[in-house]
């Protein structure tokens, strides 16, 4: 069976033309025709009185995916929650959010979750990386920590790498953690959105699944919309016990 997977930084569903219009994001989602997304710089109103009118894009994007959601803010405060968030088309029947963060950094964290697909159980990594090559790196053990604990299950680890190098150390670590090749990780440019030369965005799959074919959209919408485009992978899964 094949599931379209998608990672997309929606940039705080502000574009290059600098107008925030989360329905336009939402359209972007849409057009992926995607399984499964994950999210980045997703935001909403925090939990204090600070922030009147401050739009929930958190509910606004699951609500047109008419799917199920997991957020995984990885700043919360009395202004704001911001971070990462994860949409699927099945059931998430467990999911927590592991910290990722460094002390010297700003917050980090990863959703780790459990899909029930048509093909079985699959678990899905979704996070955003660190700024500083150092971060990355440790970020890299925590996540393929997480998916050797359940090695059993094919695994998607998805996201914003920010990690643009052809030989990423970062895309290896989290490969071994997985059964995979550095070369046996799709690469393409996904920023600036406007024409995309760096490959920060990155979706691995486990030795269980195979990346069929990869893309970029290049419309108008997706050139606009953000200041990264979305990651899109066809992948085949073998169903379990088959």
């Amino acid at each position: 069976m094949i599931f379209t997977v998608a990672t997309y930084n929606v940039h705080d569903c502000v574009g290059t033309d600098r107008r925030s219009d989360p329905d336009r994001i939402a359209r972007v989602i849409a057009d992926t025709r995607a399984d499964i997304l994950a999210l980045q710089e997703v935001s909403g109103p925090g939990e204090g009185r600070l922030c009147p009118g401050r739009p929930n894009h958190f509910e606004v994007l699951a609500q047109a995916f008419d799917g199920y959601a997991v957020e995984g803010p990885a700043v919360i405060d009395g202004t704001r929650r911001y971070g990462n968030m994860l949409l699927s088309r099945w059931p998430i029947s467990t999911w927590a959010v592991a910290d990722l963060a460094q002390s010297e950094s700003e917050p980090r964290n990863a959703i780790d979750a459990v899909l029930e697909t048509p093909v079985g159980p699959i678990q899905v990594i979704a996070s955003h990386f660190g700024l500083s090559h150092r971060e990355r790196v440790r970020q890299a053990l925590m996540i393929g920590d997480l998916a050797r604990q359940t090695e059993a299950k094919p695994t998607l680890v998805m996201g914003d790498f920010n990690d643009w190098f052809p030989l990423s150390p970062i895309v290896r670590r989290i490969g071994a953690a997985i059964g995979r090749t550095l070369w046996q990780v799709p690469r393409r440019p996904t920023f600036p959105s406007r024409f995309p030369v760096l490959a920060l965005d990155r979706i691995l799959v486990s030795r269980h699944g195979q990346v069929v074919r990869t893309r970029v959209p290049g419309d108008t919408l997706a050139r606009v919309a953000s200041d990264h485009r979305p990651l899109i992978a066809e992948i085949e899964f073998t169903p379990a016990g088959s």
